[in-house]
């Protein structure tokens, strides 16, 4: 026989059957649904109430915001207070000529005499009185002889002292092997020619051949350590001549 007039549980009652049911959370599930009603109805009338207001309120301030012009009529005998006095007119710049051409003259300056030292005045005088006059040099301009440009074949050529040996000697022990060129295997002959000065000092250093850029500076450091070498001569003069020498750089195998 079918039930009749007997209420259908909820989905609230079916969850909450065996479970206490004075607990806060089955009352706000039963409310959920109309306190969610409530809400959206309070909000929309909360906006409505919001936007007829601000409607009401720019209409007030548009009426309100008319600007009023008030025009104010100044007497002529009226005199402003601390206006500051009246600026005077700059006075006239003085006229300046530009690009004045310079005037030759002659040089009528006298030129000073020549001051004897204590020392000649001592060795002129004798008991207060002058017994000779200092005589006075002139002196001479120096002569600065032209500068020839250097041999390359003389008759006595440069010299390092103890020869060549102890030359190639030094360059030995001078010589420091790039580290970078040792990881990268670069090894060779550096060939250099400078000129040895009519003072025997190195100078004017030029590569001749090169093998690799960090080998060439190695080489060009080493050759201006040179010390003085015996310059060489043409005809019993010193002048200054070319001079080659060969860098070897080489790695000793492991």
């Amino acid at each position: 026989m079918k039930r009749k007039n007997k209420k259908e549980p909820g989905f609230d009652d079916i969850i909450f059957e065996n479970r206490n049911k004075t607990y806060g959370a089955y009352d706000l599930r039963k409310r959920y649904n109309s306190a969610t009603t409530l809400s959206i109805l309070a909000g929309v009338a909360i906006f409505a109430i919001f936007m007829i207001a601000l409607s009401l309120s720019t209409e007030e301030g548009t009426a309100s915001a008319t600007p009023t012009f008030v025009i104010l009529e100044i007497s002529e005998h009226i005199i402003p207070e601390n206006i500051p006095p009246a600026l005077k007119p700059p006075a006239e710049f003085t006229n300046v000529i530009k690009n004045l051409q310079p005037e030759v003259v002659s040089d009528t300056s006298q030129v000073t005499g020549y001051i004897p030292t204590t020392d000649e005045i001592i060795e002129t005088t004798k008991d207060g009185v002058v017994t000779d006059e200092v005589k006075i040099v002139e002196t001479t301009d120096i002569v600065i002889p032209e500068e020839t440009n250097p041999f390359i074949v003389v008759e006595e050529p440069p010299e390092f002292p103890g020869g060549t040996e102890a030359l190639l000697k030094y360059i030995g022990e001078k010589l420091v092997y790039p580290s970078e060129a040792q990881y990268n295997n670069i090894q060779g002959k550096v060939i250099l020619k400078f000129v040895v000065n009519t003072d025997g000092t190195a100078d004017r250093i030029e590569v001749l051949r090169s093998i690799d850029p960090l080998l060439d500076y190695e080489a060009i450091r080493v050759v201006k350590t040179l010390p003085r070498f015996k310059p060489g001569k043409q005809g019993g003069v010193p002048v200054p001549v070319w001079f080659t020498i060969p860098v070897v750089f080489r790695l000793e195998s492991r």
